[in-house]
């Protein structure tokens, strides 16, 4: 059995694409990432990376100079040139394997020519779903209303129709699939991992946390999806002696003015993935007060380097997250649920540090990428095995793991 991995930009691949070449699974990776993202970085075979690097550039160009016009509305285009790449390159595999980014339409035809199986890879819940909480919120916010689904989401719906299984996850973004009719026969759900030689605690070379003020992080986006405003009201209401909140990302263009309300907030708006081991480091609670979120790696990532997590039920990560063990999974839009959290673990010191030991322990024990691989070399054999019965009406599973 070979399978044939794409993904049209960056995304969690690239931690796990070395085992199942290890495990002779790998056909080829097609990919769009920096040119130095050679197989040698990846750790594979030469002959099994194609890295389509053209589109990436001129996609990162395109948003620097432009600041992000027509980004949107020309996605598809660069999907499109991304594809014809990939096509360029091919080779028949028994299972393609592809993000699900409204980028693969062409890919997808070719590999069910052969006979292949596909799978599709959902990162978010389904865009119906996503548009609707987000319509919401900009209606909150006194922001311009999402009128229609952007045509690349459109794509998208097109090849999850064309697709034979669908990889999720997190439950949350599997059952929005199947709630508007994915047979959820075809359907299995997988916690991403995180890079536990990156991510672990500082203590572990000798320094110790515990001289510091009490620090919230959050990591994300500073967008409406991914809640904010939330954390915002619930840091405003406590008003911690002796504390920190600290944001890590990028500022929409809606969210500048919100956040200019709030003063007092340290926020960064650019810090590589290789130095955020440090800001967790220095930091007490992880919290991400997300809207919609099919899985956000920076939870694990915090979890890794021993701390403690806030986070909502919309967001995958709570499927991770052991509620008052490791952490604490909120409703969304409730600034008094997270403030409420807060300043328990803020007044209690021995509560936080358990509650940190048992985020590490998890993390370390259940959230590796090689264990992530593993379970995912069951669900394509299970896929493998099961691709003659897919229009069975035998009510089991093709697989589910979490």
């Amino acid at each position: 059995m070979k399978i044939n991995l794409a993904v049209c930009g960056k995304f969690h691949y690239h931690n796990y694409v070395r085992y199942l070449d290890q495990a002779n699974l790998l056909g080829r990776f097609y990919y769009s990432h920096r040119f130095s993202t050679d197989a040698a970085a990846l750790g594979i075979s030469e002959e099994h990376a194609v890295n389509l690097w053209v589109k990436q550039y001129a996609l990162e160009a395109h948003d620097r100079l432009t600041r992000g016009w027509l980004v949107q509305e020309l996605a598809p285009w660069y999907g499109d040139l991304w594809q014809r790449g990939v096509l360029g390159h091919w080779a028949k595999s028994d299972i393609l394997h592809l993000l699900l980014h409204g980028t693969g339409r062409s890919l997808i035809r070719r590999a069910k020519s052969e006979g292949s199986c596909v799978i599709v890879e959902a990162v978010n819940q389904h865009p119906e779903g996503m548009m609707a909480i987000l319509s919401e919120e900009h209606e909150r916010l006194g922001l311009k209303p999402i009128r229609k689904l952007p045509t690349i989401h459109e794509r998208l719906m097109e090849e999850l129709a064309a697709s034979d299984f669908l990889l999720a996850p997190s439950r949350i973004v599997r059952d929005s699939f199947v709630k508007r009719g994915y047979d959820h026969r075809r359907t299995a759900t997988l916690a991403y991992g995180v890079d536990l030689h990156r991510f672990r605690p500082l203590s572990i070379e000798g320094r110790s946390p515990r001289d510091k003020p009490f620090t919230v992080i959050c990591v994300a986006s500073i967008s409406p999806r991914k809640g904010h405003l939330y954390l915002l009201q619930a840091w405003k209401k406590l008003g911690l002696p002796n504390s920190e909140l600290l944001l890590i990302g990028g500022v929409s263009l809606e969210m500048a003015p919100i956040l200019r309300r709030y003063m007092g907030i340290r926020h960064i708006s650019k810090v590589p993935n290789s130095e955020l081991r440090e800001y967790y480091a220095r930091s007490s609670v992880f919290v991400l007060p997300s809207l919609e979120d099919g899985f956000a790696v920076v939870c694990a990532e915090a979890m890794a380097c021993g701390l403690p997590v806030i986070t909502t039920v919309n967001t995958g990560a709570a499927d991770i997250i052991e509620d008052q063990k490791d952490g604490f999974i909120v409703p969304i839009r409730s600034p008094d649920a997270i403030a409420e959290h807060l300043e328990l673990l803020y007044r209690n010191d021995e509560l936080r540090q358990e509650m940190s030991a048992a985020a590490l322990a998890k993390a370390q024990t259940q959230l590796s990428w090689q264990r992530y691989a593993a379970h995912l070399r069951k669900f394509y054999y299970s896929v493998f095995e099961s691709k003659a019965h897919l229009g069975s009406s035998d009510e089991t599973d093709a697989a589910t793991v979490i």
